[in-house]
C-alpha cells in the first residue's frame, strides 16, 4: 500500500463527467442494469437503497445509493461503460475518480493498493482507496470489467475502515462483476502503437519494441487467458519491470543502432536504477504504489527514496507518460 497525497486542482477535465446530468431512475422495486443484466436490489444487507440515477440516456451507465438503518453510512455502486482496454485503461479512469474527490474535499491524503477478485475461473483486478475526511472514513474501489466498469464508494461516520471491507466483499459477493467479463468479454488482440519521435530515432525505436516485447511476454507466460479478458494486465509490478528490462536489453542487443541525447540519458538512468537494485521500488514511486506486489518481494522505499536523494531521477515512466500504449479491441469490435 501506498499513500498518495493529492491537491485541489482549480481547472481539470474528468473523463468521468457526463455530458448528460444525472437522472434520477424511478423504480420502487429491484432494478436491472439491462446492458449487463446485473440487479441493484431494493435491499442489500442492511442497507437500504435510497436512490438510483443515469447518468446517460441508454442507462448504461448507472449507479445506486444505499443507506444504513442508522443513516450514517452511504454505499454507492456503478456500473458504467470502459472503452476500449488500452493498457493506461485504469490508471487513466481511477486518477480521474482521485482527483474529483480531491477537488471536492480540497486536498486527499490516501492509502491505496491493488485488489482483486475471483469467481466461476475468472478475475478483475482494481484499484482501492481509503481516507478520512471530516471525520468520516470513506473508500474508492474500481474494478476493470471488460467492457464495463464497476466501482463503490462508501462514506461513514459509523464504521471503520475493517468493516468497510466487509462490505465491499458482500457488495462483490452479490454483485460478481466477474460476470461482466464472463458475458461480455474483450478480444485479446494487441494493437501498438508507438510515438513519433521512437520512429525516427532508431536506438529509440529499437528500445521501444525490446520493452513491448519483454511485457507482452511476461504477460503470455504469467497471466491467465481468463483475466485477460477483463483488460490489459496493466497493474502487475513484473510485467512493468520486464518492460524496463526489455527496454535496456535491446540497446545491448544492437549496439549499433543510432541514437538522440534523449535515449541515451533514459538508458543511462534506467541503468543506474537497475545496478542499485531499485527497479521495484522506482515503478511503484511512479505508479502511486498502484501495482500488484508479489507477496514474495521484498521492496525497500525507504532506501530507494534516500539513494534518490542523492541520485537524482528525472527519467518519467508512469501511468500519464508511457513510453508507449497497447490497445485491446472490445469484444464486439471486428
Amino acid at each position: 500500500m501506498k499513500r498518495l497525497i493529492l491537491l485541489f486542482a482549480v481547472a481539470l477535465l474528468f473523463g468521468q463527467l457526463q455530458a448528460q446530468a444525472p437522472k434520477k431512475i424511478k423504480a420502487k422495486r429491484d432494478y436491472v442494469h439491462s446492458a449487463t443484466k446485473v440487479v441493484f436490489p431494493l435491499q442489500l444487507g442492511e442497507y437500504h437503497r435510497d436512490r438510483l440515477y443515469s447518468f446517460d440516456k441508454k442507462k448504461e451507465n448507472v449507479g445506486g445509493v444505499y443507506e444504513s438503518a442508522n443513516k450514517k453510512t452511504l454505499l454507492s455502486v456503478y456500473v458504467y461503460p470502459a472503452g476500449i482496454g488500452h493498457d493506461r485503461r485504469i490508471h487513466d479512469e481511477y486518477s480521474e475518480l482521485m482527483q474529483e474527490l480531491a477537488n471536492i474535499h480540497g486536498g486527499l491524503d490516501a492509502i491505496s493498493k491493488a485488489v482483486s477478485y475471483q469467481n466461476d475461473g475468472f478475475k478483475i483486478n482494481g484499484l482501492r482507496s481509503v481516507f478520512s475526511t471530516k471525520g468520516k472514513n470513506e473508500s474508492l474501489t474500481l474494478y476493470e470489467c471488460g467492457r464495463w466498469w464497476f466501482k463503490m464508494r462508501i462514506t461513514s461516520s459509523d464504521i471503520d475502515t475493517c468493516q468497510m471491507s466487509q462490505l465491499e466483499q458482500t457488495v462483490m459477493d452479490y454483485f460478481v462483476p466477474t460476470n461482466f467479463v464472463k458475458n461480455d468479454p474483450l478480444k485479446v488482440g494487441y494493437e501498438v502503437h508507438v510515438a513519433p519521435a521512437a520512429i525516427h530515432d532508431s536506438l529509440m525505436l529499437d528500445c521501444v519494441l525490446g520493452a513491448i516485447v519483454g511485457q507482452l511476454k511476461w504477460i503470455d507466460e504469467n497471466v491467465d487467458s481468463l483475466e485477460k479478458l477483463s483488460g490489459y494486465p496493466s497493474l502487475y509490478l513484473e510485467a512493468h519491470m520486464a518492460a524496463v528490462e526489455g527496454f535496456v536489453k535491446a540497446a545491448k542487443d544492437f549496439p549499433d543502432s543510432p541514437g538522440g541525447e534523449e535515449i541515451h540519458h533514459q538508458l543511462e538512468q534506467y541503468n543506474k536504477i537497475i545496478e542499485n537494485g531499485f527497479l521495484e521500488e522506482y515503478l511503484l514511486d511512479q505508479y502511486f504504489g498502484w501495482l500488484i506486489i508479489p507477496k514474495d518481494m521484498a521492496i525497500d522505499s525507504d532506501a530507494f527514496y534516500e539513494w534518490k536523494a542523492q541520485n537524482p531521477i528525472d527519467v518519467v515512466m508512469g501511468p500519464h507518460t508511457n513510453l508507449l500504449m497497447w490497445y485491446i479491441s472490445c469484444s464486439d469490435s471486428d
